[in-house]
């Protein structure tokens, strides 16, 4: 069972926004909790949220997690044959979310959600079968795994932002452009960022395009 361990940071008691952060597989909520330093310059108002993956990393290293196996691959097959994980890691942050939700008295409108990775594949997903859209979601080398080729369902159509590096040597940038068709086709807003040198990680740069989103959803 998942212990919902978790990594805060705000300067606020009453925040306007909640801001999750998704780490990769292999990592932990602690990775990406300082990017909350660098969003605060957008969202000062913001209480930033970084959870440990519902599972440890297969890879077995210690303090170290994942939100589903990745031991199959990540092409269509492997993640059809995974579908039962993906979606029970994704109920299960659901649930977290709306918990954090209600903790501040806030509303899925008032929600962002970005992540690195196998945690941008989760964001992705998890903004799409939101009954009510948040109000954007970012994803840093991340791959769409559409809710529709594992079972699952479309229900709303956030804002999504796409960062990626064409020299990503984990999520191949085929990855990227792949995301951009597949929203085009199914009229879903976003924004598609490509750094030339960039491998698998998040850079200012990257970090910059994020902040400009988030800019442009809540003015």
């Amino acid at each position: 069972m998942w212990t919902t361990d978790f990594h805060e940071y705000s300067k606020t008691k009453n925040p306007k926004y909640l801001v999750f952060f998704l780490h990769g597989y292999g990592s932990n909520g602690e990775n990406l909790i300082n990017l909350a330093r660098e969003f605060e310059h957008v969202l000062p108002d913001a209480h930033y949220i970084s959870p440990n993956g519902i599972a440890e990393w297969e890879g077995g290293f210690p303090d170290a997690y994942q939100w589903f196996s990745l031991y199959r691959g990540v092409d269509r097959k492997a993640l059809t044959e995974i579908a039962h994980e993906i979606k029970n890691a994704n109920q299960i942050l659901s649930d977290f979310i709306a918990k954090q939700l209600a903790r501040f008295e806030l509303t899925p409108e008032n929600l962002f959600i970005a992540g690195f990775s196998q945690g941008g594949m989760m964001a992705m997903y998890q903004g799409m079968i939101m009954q009510q859209k948040p109000a954007g979601i970012i994803s840093f080398s991340g791959r769409f795994v559409s809710p529709e080729i594992i079972g699952d369902a479309i229900v709303s159509k956030p804002e999504i932002c796409l960062i990626h590096g064409e020299k990503d040597s984990v999520l191949p940038f085929e990855c990227f452009i792949e995301a951009k068709n597949i929203f085009s086709e199914k009229g879903i807003n976003h924004e598609a960022h490509a750094f030339p040198n960039l491998d698998h990680t998040i850079d200012i740069h990257g970090v910059r395009v994020a902040l400009n989103f988030i800019k442009k959803q809540i003015t």
